[in-house]
């Protein structure tokens, strides 16, 4: 608040005044007035830069008001120097009411000494002090104004921040939640044309074979038409197939694994009513069996620890992918811990990673919450596309 440089030069030099009025005042000082003297700087500087309990320093001013009484009308000297001196460490050492109190002694000492004195003794010693203290006042008011607002900028730039924050997470999980309804959607289509036209092809061809064995009159046209009945529905529903394979987006195997970890945090956000929030990088890579497999698991297991262990309300998974790895990040806001002993629901997590060639590792504080961490080498997934026969069967 202060400037402290420019404080101890002002006392310096207060000083040094103080010390010039009683020398030209005094010429011939005895012992006694010299040791009174140095022991008036000496309670002044052990206040200033040596006292930390308000309780003493409030102890030091009052030694220095009556020492300024006995200095004056023993000694003499300039009696503005006193005031002055004892002003400016009550206005900066204290804060009010006790400020308050020690500014209207010090007003009421100038007073008192000056009842006697010239007009001109009194305007110096009483007006000065006045507008000395106003000014303290004044300097003191700006530093505190400076200050708040110093703390409210501070204040906003981290709520800015954190809104910033917020707001990013908020996009990338809107993003996620858009791409993933999509695909959820058309991927329902094509269950529902493979389920429904597909299963009534299949059937037709099936009635078709029996028809061949059953019938008995003009066999060998009957047999030939429904050979051609057989081959038209087997070419039907290797259209639907294509259909489906068509509908189909090519990027749900992308998305697969995600899918089935989605619909594992919408179930249990229905059972428990905590808030779960998915999120994703936008460039990804299909996951092979195993992964998609351990990172279930593990999510699995998060989900419930963070409810029976941690208490949380908050539960945030975010999937990373690049070029050569998958880092999954789990978060919860509940209780943390101060020393985790690796339970059975841990050591299972670190065994799933590890036995796929992954890193595992969390972290946690009290009241901070559980992180837990993986990282999966991207492990290109082998796509086995199935021969279909011509024979009707799916």
């Amino acid at each position: 608040m202060w400037n402290k440089s420019l404080l101890i030069f002002i006392r310096y030099f207060l000083i040094l005044i103080m010390i010039s009025g009683i020398v030209i005042n005094k010429i011939n000082l005895s012992t006694s007035m010299i040791i009174f003297i140095f022991v008036f700087l000496i309670n002044n500087q052990i206040r200033f830069f040596s006292l930390d309990k308000t309780v003493y320093k409030i102890i030091s001013i009052i030694i220095e008001l009556t020492f300024v009484v006995l200095a004056y009308k023993w000694i003499g000297g300039y009696l503005i120097t006193y005031l002055i001196l004892v002003a400016i460490d009550s206005n900066i050492l204290f804060k009010k009411p006790v400020k308050h109190i020690f500014n209207l002694v010090i007003i009421l000492q100038g007073i008192m000494f000056s009842l006697n004195e010239t007009l001109e003794f009194k305007l110096i010693n009483i007006g000065l002090l006045i507008i000395i203290i106003a000014i303290l006042y004044l300097i003191e008011d700006e530093s505190d104004k400076k200050v708040e607002a110093q703390l409210l900028y501070d204040k906003l730039r981290l709520s800015e921040e954190k809104l910033m924050t917020a707001n990013r997470d908020l996009e990338v999980y809107a993003s996620s939640i858009e791409e993933l309804t999509l695909l959820r959607e058309r991927n329902r289509l094509s269950r529902e044309i493979h389920d429904s036209v597909g299963h009534a092809l299949s059937a037709i061809v099936v009635q078709l074979g029996a028809i061949e064995r059953t019938i008995e009159n003009n066999q060998q046209v009957a047999k030939e038409v429904t050979k051609d009945l057989r081959k038209f529905a087997q070419n039907s529903l290797n259209e639907v197939r294509m259909a489906v394979r068509e509908i189909k987006p090519k990027e749900f195997e992308e998305y697969e694994g995600i899918l089935i970890i989605e619909e594992l945090i919408k179930n249990f956000k229905k059972l428990t009513g905590i808030d779960v929030r998915l999120a994703f990088t936008k460039e990804k890579w299909p996951l092979n069996s195993d992964q998609a497999y351990v990172i279930y698991r593990i999510v699995q297991e998060f989900l419930a620890n963070s409810v029976r262990h941690g208490k949380a309300t908050l539960i945030q998974i975010f999937m990373v992918f690049n070029d050569y790895k998958l880092v999954v990040s789990l978060k919860d806001n509940g209780l943390g811990a101060h020393n985790v002993v690796e339970g059975i629901g841990l050591k299972s997590m670190r065994e799933r990673v590890t036995e796929i060639g992954g890193i595992f590792d969390y972290t946690t504080n009290p009241l901070e919450g559980f992180l837990v961490k993986i990282e999966l080498d991207k492990v290109e997934k082998l796509k086995i596309h199935s021969q279909e026969e011509g024979n009707g069967e799916d």
